[in-house]
């Protein structure tokens, strides 16, 4: 989509927000673009169904003759894969009976000894609290997605399963893998056919094909590599998988992300299509651990996770998740309100401090425009 159009714009006025406040918001973004901490922003603001606020600044990349980004830019989503492509699938299949979340991980993956997995659940994969550990190198062996899967099988426990939630890589390349053994079909084909298609999302999906190469916003400073080509995933681990992998590899736009999350605070359906039933929309939007070890949904950061890109004044219902390419989705049913947030923060740095401290301040100043 090259607009905005299949969620209607409207005044801000009449669904409650303020203009100035959502253009002192584009501001604060276009001091980022100025103070060099990307090249590339696009951010949408929804309220009530409709288009509040949208923009787009910067360029693609770093030479000046770069092309100008658009609201229909695409960038690497990074982690917004979690919830968008990997847990959306993952409900899918549960409603459809092919899984349910108590099962053992161990179960799906019958010729392999593991052990060390056994008491892992699919949920505890999907809600980071399977004991596995944030990260691993999966990657430096040899770069095969053979390998890294091995690699990912042969790393210990660093906690018993359930008693702590470390957000974990590791568990949702695992959980990518559950994923494509009960669906026959890896988990990028899968949430094609499955969401971004039906939804029409047209600009969404893994290793985009070469006519949408031109319009990808760069990314460089990758572990694995010096530079990265366009439609290049970022993530080393999900790029040493093939682009295909449960913690990153989606590729997608503001538009089109926002198709996504108005489906989301529908209860799962958009313009006609059903993706999801409203309980499973409540599974994925609601914390699902104990809040003494965090807040966790299937899919999402909730309260009174640290992680969740809500700034200070959203809600307690919000729900969102954020990527390290820079980009991020927040979903605040208390006020019916989503924000997406879309930058190429790692094309000259992998430090993101600067960034991080302007992701928050920009939901602050989003959210102080609700009336």
């Amino acid at each position: 989509m090259a607009s905005t159009e299949r969620l209607p714009l409207a005044n801000p006025d009449k669904l409650g927000l303020d203009a100035g406040r959502l253009q002192a918001a584009h501001d604060f973004l276009a001091k980022g673009l100025e103070a060099g901490e990307y090249t590339a922003a696009t951010y949408l603001v929804a309220r009530h169904g409709k288009v509040g606020a949208s923009g787009a600044m910067g360029r693609l990349g770093l030479e000046e003759d770069s092309p100008p980004a658009q609201i229909d830019t695409i960038f690497d989503m990074a982690s917004v894969t979690k919830p968008v492509a990997t847990a959306t699938s993952l409900m899918i299949l549960v409603e459809r009976g092919a899984l349910h979340l108590n099962q053992p991980v161990t179960a799906f993956f019958p010729d392999r000894s593991l052990p060390h997995l056994a008491g892992i659940t699919v949920k505890q994969l999907a809600t980071h609290t399977s004991g596995l550990p944030a990260w691993c190198d999966l990657f430096s062996d040899d770069g095969t997605r053979s390998k890294a899967i091995e690699n990912l099988f042969h790393i210990p426990l660093e906690n018993q399963p359930g008693t702590r939630h470390v957000y974990s890589c590791m568990s949702y390349i695992m959980l990518g893998l559950v994923i494509e053994q009960v669906a026959g079909m890896p988990l990028s084909q899968f949430a094609k056919e499955n969401v971004f298609g039906p939804l029409g999302m047209t600009d969404s999906g893994h290793n985009p094909p070469e006519d949408k190469l031109g319009r990808i916003a760069l990314t460089a400073n990758s572990r694995a590599r010096e530079s990265n080509l366009p439609g290049d995933v970022h993530d080393e681990n999900a790029h040493s998988m093939e682009g295909n992998a449960g913690n990153a590899g989606l590729f997608s736009t503001a538009p089109d992300i926002a198709i996504y999350a108005q489906m989301m605070m529908n209860g799962g359906e958009f313009d006609g299509v059903r993706i999801l039933s409203p309980l499973s929309v409540k599974k994925m939007l609601t914390n699902r651990i104990d809040p003494s070890i965090g807040g966790q949904s299937i899919g999402f950061f909730t309260e009174p996770n640290g992680m969740l890109p809500c700034g200070d004044l959203f809600s307690e219902r919000s729900a969102g998740h954020t990527g390290f390419t820079g980009t991020s989705l927040l979903i605040d049913p208390e006020y019916d309100m989503f924000v997406i947030l879309l930058t190429n923060r790692v094309l000259k740095n992998r430090e993101g401090a600067d960034f991080i401290k302007r992701r928050k301040i920009f939901h602050n100043i989003a959210a102080s425009a609700v009336r």
